[in-house]
Order: C-alpha cells, then structure tokens, then sequence
C-alpha cells in the first residue's frame, strides 16, 4: 500500500471477522471481548508500526493469531493495515503516556491521545485487511 509524505502504516492484529468490522466502520471505544461482561471495554485501539517490528506484547501477527486461538469461529487471524496522517500522528505524540508507549512500538490511540480524530477521519484513510 502506498503512503503518503509523513503518513505511518499501522498494523492492528485480530480476526478476520473483526479486521473486516473495524475496515467498515472504524475502532470502537466501547468493543467488550465475547463473553467479558464485567471487564471495562476496550476504551483505545492499539497499533504496532508496519515494519515488521514487535512491542511489548509481541507482534501483530502474534496478537493475531492468540485472537483466532481464543475466537476461532471469527473467519482466522488477520491483520488490519492503517495509513495514519502525521496530523494525526502529531497528537498521539503531543500525550506524554501515548508517546512513551510509542517508543517502545505500540501505537496506541485513545481519547486523549487521537483516538476520536483517528476515527473522524476513518473514512478518508487508507486501509486493507491481510488475512494470515
């Protein structure tokens, strides 16, 4: 997938059936695992820079594949391909926390952190599914 000037390719990794939902209609901050009632939601949506690069939990292949190990009724593991503007980008590094988490290679947007601008602009950006 082509980029443009100053953009990043992000990699989300989860099922095929979830990567085909967050494509359609952008990360939902309110998303509970299946059967995780009293668990708080998912509240952000991590990322992993594109490059083949891991972070603290490993790597969006791996997250991938434990998501299809735990929902394997979800279509297999996948990987959702972002290219996110350096605007964007630009405000997840202005959050002290959100630029922390990003030096060690997860992106990580949440609402005070591009979160509500990444999904504004979700219908303009540029996105795939791969499935693995």
């Amino acid at each position: 997938m082509t980029t443009e000037p100053d953009s990043l390719v992000l990699h989300h990794g989860t099922t095929l059936l979830r990567a085909r939902a967050i494509e359609a209609n952008g990360p939902d901050p309110s998303f509970r695992e299946p059967g995780s009632g009293h668990l708080p939601p998912a509240e952000g949506f991590p990322t992993v820079i594109g490059d083949g690069r891991s972070c603290g939990t490993g790597t969006p292949q791996m997250a991938a594949r434990e998501k299809h190990a735990l929902f394997p009724d979800e279509g297999g593991p996948a990987i959702l391909e972002i290219i996110v503007p350096a605007w964007i980008m630009a405000i997840l590094h202005a959050d002290p926390i959100a630029a922390g988490l990003a030096r060690s290679g997860e992106i990580r947007f949440d609402p005070e952190s591009g979160l509500n601008e990444l999904r504004a602009e979700w219908t303009n950006l540029k996105k795939r599914v791969i499935p693995l």
